[in-house]
């Protein structure tokens, strides 16, 4: 009675790590990006202008990962000195090795000033693992690079992992490489469907055991 007791108490206490642990895995956090695993890196004094005709696109593959409810996407852009405006970022499913024609997701618009890292934020986009997609600034923005002007990489474990960094001249209709320091860091969490799963996994465990011992 005592053995079954204690196992009790551990089935319960189990379930009650797996109840707190799922609200914690859904915390969003930096999965990949060139301005460290926060997010809050340093800008460099490089930029390029996005307009109608010329934009940069960093591409990223999510891998294996699981953290693929993107929350949002940070950047280093400028719109002016003494004005604000409503921006956006925009990511793109890949197309023979470039974004494609038109933009898989758009976020939330963000006001943007003076040169500094902005967040843009996401609802209900969930990515693909194994899958590329391409991040580019809405036209009218300068995109600065990272202080170290250095490729995107996967951070805090998530998996995903650098594509490339292109640019192109004439709208999207073809692109080139360019220097990979463009600043950007992609925030995700965990699908719901995976962290219930985790939480209901925890649980199940315990539960087996525990009647295991009964028949015992």
């Amino acid at each position: 009675m005592h053995m079954l007791n204690g196992l009790i108490v551990r089935v319960a206490a189990m379930v009650v790590l797996a109840t707190v642990l799922s609200p914690t895995l859904s915390v969003a956090q930096v999965v990949y990006g060139n301005l460290g695993s926060s997010g809050t890196g340093a800008l460099s004094g490089t930029n390029t202008d996005v307009d109608l005709t010329n934009w940069p696109a960093q591409g990223f593959s999510t891998g294996s990962s699981t953290a693929l409810n993107v929350q949002s996407i940070t950047m280093g852009v400028f719109y002016d000195n003494s004005l604000t405006g409503p921006f956006t970022v925009s990511l793109y499913a890949d197309a023979a090795g470039q974004p494609a024609g038109t933009s898989l997701a758009t976020s939330s618009a963000t006001t943007v000033g003076t040169n500094a890292l902005y967040t843009f934020p996401f609802t209900g986009l969930t990515l693909s693992p194994n899958t590329t997609y391409w991040a580019i600034p809405a036209v009218g923005l300068s995109w600065y690079r990272n202080l170290s002007e250095t490729a995107p990489i996967a951070e805090n474990g998530s998996g995903y992992s650098y594509v490339g960094t292109l640019i192109t001249a004439n709208g999207g209709s073809s692109y080139s490489s360019v220097n990979p320091g463009y600043s950007i860091s992609v925030n995700a969490v965990p699908e719901p469907a995976s962290v219930g799963l985790m939480a209901l996994g925890a649980a199940g465990l315990g539960v087996t055991a525990l009647r295991r011992m009964r028949r015992g």
